[in-house]
């Protein structure tokens, strides 16, 4: 079995990178670098947004915070107050219109999406609770950078 390196610094608890990430030697002890991570960060929330049933809190905090929004501005995007952005990423899984808001504003605000949105909304809350699983990521030379394995 490889050995993988348990992202944890992105927020997110069950990402797990099976390469493209080096130990070094800080003045502060050993740290990691990881290669092209904006690039990882944006695979991620792509994943999130088009693969992912249903969002949770922590999955809703890590695309805002790509997406470089305070709760304040992500909440003058869709029209509500801060403190229902700041609610919502402390929950296990957002209410279903919370939901639909963070997969537009990503949507509008990078153009990244490849699924038609009425796919999306389809897929958001067709699959019950599960489990958080260990999701890898796979950095490669060619193509696309992060892949998820």
């Amino acid at each position: 079995m490889s050995t993988t390196y348990h992202y944890r610094e992105c927020g997110l608890p069950n990402i797990h990178l099976t390469n493209g990430y080096r130990e070094v030697e800080t003045p502060y002890g050993k740290g990691v670098s990881i290669e092209e991570i904006a690039d990882l960060h944006m695979t991620l929330a792509l994943a999130l947004v088009e693969g992912k049933p249903s969002l949770t809190g922590p999955e809703a905090r890590f695309i805002r915070r790509l997406l470089e929004l305070t709760p304040a501005q992500l909440a003058e995007l869709v029209g509500i107050d801060d403190q229902s952005v700041r609610h919502w990423e402390k929950l296990d899984h957002l209410p279903k219109q919370a939901d639909h808001a963070i997969r537009l504003v990503f949507r509008d605000l990078t153009g990244k999406a490849t699924k038609p949105l009425a796919e999306i909304v389809r897929q958001i809350g067709t699959v019950g609770v599960r489990e958080p699983r260990v999701i890898r990521y796979h950095h490669s030379d060619s193509g696309e950078r992060w892949q998820r394995r």
